[in-house]
């Protein structure tokens, strides 16, 4: 019990920091929700298969309250182990933005992904590499690398009905023929809870700075998930 109370005392002062970060640029700032629910199937060899369902709803903009459905995704990863600890992954998304906005256009996303992830002691401490196509109105290319640490709040492992917590940090960079790259970095702070023995839920907030090089935005996301592993 002593141990969450620890961890929480982080969690709180962190979430807060990261709330007022987004309140400095309050003219250009957005508060979104985004759910997430995903299927992870392994396999005796060393492929593994994801699939996710996700959405975005738009909170607050403009200075004032909003709810604006934006899209929703669907997601499909191929994974194959490459040594002990690491993955090559091959994904696809499809993005559904028409049916909320006939202005724009839906996304075909393309991903090539790198992923590590190792124990040490109580710590999983992962690394993520992506490079993705995202095939829309123009055609953008973007890079992305992404630190991760997760712990269990009591012992050294994550049992049933336990819960445990996990901090990230990911850096993008994207281009394109016909727009300026751009600079964006993401911050993330999630508390999460092994409800079943496959089954974990979390929920958490995420701060990203956008385009900070050129024309700087900032949003702050709620973000709840549920994974299921099979």
């Amino acid at each position: 019990m002593s141990t969450t109370i620890s961890y929480f005392k982080y969690f709180i002062p962190i979430s807060f920091f990261l709330s007022c970060l987004s309140m400095k640029a309050q003219e250009n700032f957005s508060l979104l929700a985004e759910p997430e629910i995903s299927l992870n199937l392994n396999t005796p060899n060393r492929w593994s298969f994801n699939f996710a369902a996700a959405n975005r709803d738009l909170l607050y903009a403009d200075e004032s309250g909003v709810f604006e459905a934006q899209f929703i995704d669907l997601t499909h990863f191929s994974s194959y182990e490459v040594g002990f600890y690491s993955k090559m992954s091959l994904g696809i998304r499809y993005r559904f933005r028409e049916i909320f906005n006939e202005d724009v256009t839906d996304e075909l996303r393309l991903i090539q992904q790198y992923g590590h992830s190792r124990k040490y002691n109580k710590l999983k401490l992962a690394h993520r590499a992506r490079l993705e196509e995202r095939f829309r109105e123009n055609t953008t290319f973007r890079t992305r690398y992404e630190f991760s640490v997760e712990s269990p709040l009591s012992g050294l492992r994550l049992d049933r009905n336990e819960f445990f917590v996990v901090a990230d940090t990911e850096a993008l960079w994207s281009f394109g023929k016909f727009e300026k790259p751009s600079f964006e970095q993401r911050l993330g702070l999630s508390i999460g809870n092994q409800i079943g023995e496959n089954t974990k839920a979390s929920i958490g907030l995420q701060f990203r700075y956008d385009d900070y090089t050129n024309n700087p935005s900032s949003e702050l996301f709620i973000q709840t998930g549920i994974s299921i592993s099979l």
